[in-house]
């Protein structure tokens, strides 16, 4: 047996039982008039939710920073250089090194 009677209940009967009777319908957004900030959640009591200065101004940093690490390329080439280098070289062609690189492995927990 399923018991289902929301269908008619409204925003300010909700309200009631919550001891807020200050709801608005969902989608109430209207344009600031102060201009303080870009959007005003009002209900029809008059509630209202505003953006700070302070947070938009941290959005369009984060937006600016995002950007710049986007510049940033996924391969260091100057590392690379410097591995092949090594590798000519004959660093890594070592008992030591390759002993090294076996235990990484092995204590790496992929194995």
């Amino acid at each position: 047996m399923s018991v289902d009677k929301t269908a008619g209940i409204t925003n300010n009967q909700v309200g009631k039982v919550f001891g807020n009777q200050n709801l608005g319908k969902p989608g109430d957004v209207k344009k600031a008039a102060s201009g303080a900030s870009s959007e005003v959640q009002v209900s029809k009591e008059g509630d209202k939710v505003e953006i700070s200065t302070e947070a938009k101004e941290l959005q369009r940093r984060l937006s600016i920073l995002k950007a710049e690490i986007k510049k940033v390329p996924d391969i260091r080439e100057e590392k690379i250089k410097d591995v092949k280098a090594r590798i000519e070289a004959g660093v890594y062609d070592r008992d030591a090194v390759t002993k090294e690189v076996a235990r990484s492995i092995k204590n790496s927990g992929l194995l």
